[in-house]
């Protein structure tokens, strides 16, 4: 089961990928936007982290509508303002909850995904970060579908992650201001693509250092 308190700690290693990889999301970035993608979600998730710190409730929906504001408030970035807009519709998905199951989870990327496609106006294959968090879900949903572990689930979740993010390299831009760019896009990796990614990998990180902490449940929540 993953609890209020292993989703603070799944986002505090989300922040130490989004921060270990601020230049190069901002050198993709500076390819294809403003270049600022780096540096805005570095403070959106510092940010998130010190609200983890001073939310005291068990409410997984709560914590994640938090969240949210958060990002809206500190990253007000295209990219910032699409995950705000992820963690406000799963924050509602789950308000009341006190815990999630795997199936919980494959929930979770599916809300993601569904709050990003109404903010951005965009779908799979359009060179964005759906482009890595929809691969990750359909393959969760698989996982959890065979009752398979959190980590065999978050590992193949990740390898599906990764390889939608480097698809991207061959993709044309049909979104936001790499739109602009038209052709000249083809051949560079997308920069939400590999946020989706990272934020996937956060999440295999957490379950590979708590394995033994998880409680693996096939039970479909």
């Amino acid at each position: 089961m993953i609890y209020v308190e292993d989703i603070k700690d799944i986002f505090k290693e989300i922040s130490v990928l989004i921060n270990d990889n601020k230049d190069f999301l901002c050198q993709l970035d500076g390819s294809l936007g403003d270049g600022d993608i780096g540096i805005t979600l570095s403070k959106g998730f510092t940010a998130i982290n010190t609200t983890s710190l001073e939310y005291k409730e068990q409410d997984i929906g709560t914590l994640l509508l938090s969240y949210g504001m958060v990002m809206a408030e500190k990253a007000p970035s295209t990219m910032g303002t699409l995950l705000a807009s992820a963690f406000l519709k799963t924050g509602k998905q789950f308000k009341g909850q006190d815990h999630l199951t795997l199936n919980g989870l494959v929930t979770f990327l599916d809300t993601m995904a569904q709050g990003i496609k109404e903010r951005g106006k965009a779908e799979l294959g359009d060179k964005t970060v759906l482009d890595s968090l929809i691969p990750a879900w359909e393959t969760l949903k698989i996982s959890a579908e065979n009752n398979e572990s959190f980590q065999q689930a978050f590992e193949k979740a990740y390898k599906s992650a990764d390889e939608g993010m480097k698809n991207t390299i061959n993709m044309k831009s049909r979104k936001g201001r790499a739109a602009r760019y038209l052709d000249d896009s083809i051949g560079k990796q997308d920069p939400g693509a590999t946020v989706g990614a990272l934020f996937i990998k956060g999440i295999l990180n957490y379950v590979t250092k708590n394995q033994t902490k998880l409680e693996i449940s096939n039970t479909k929540g």
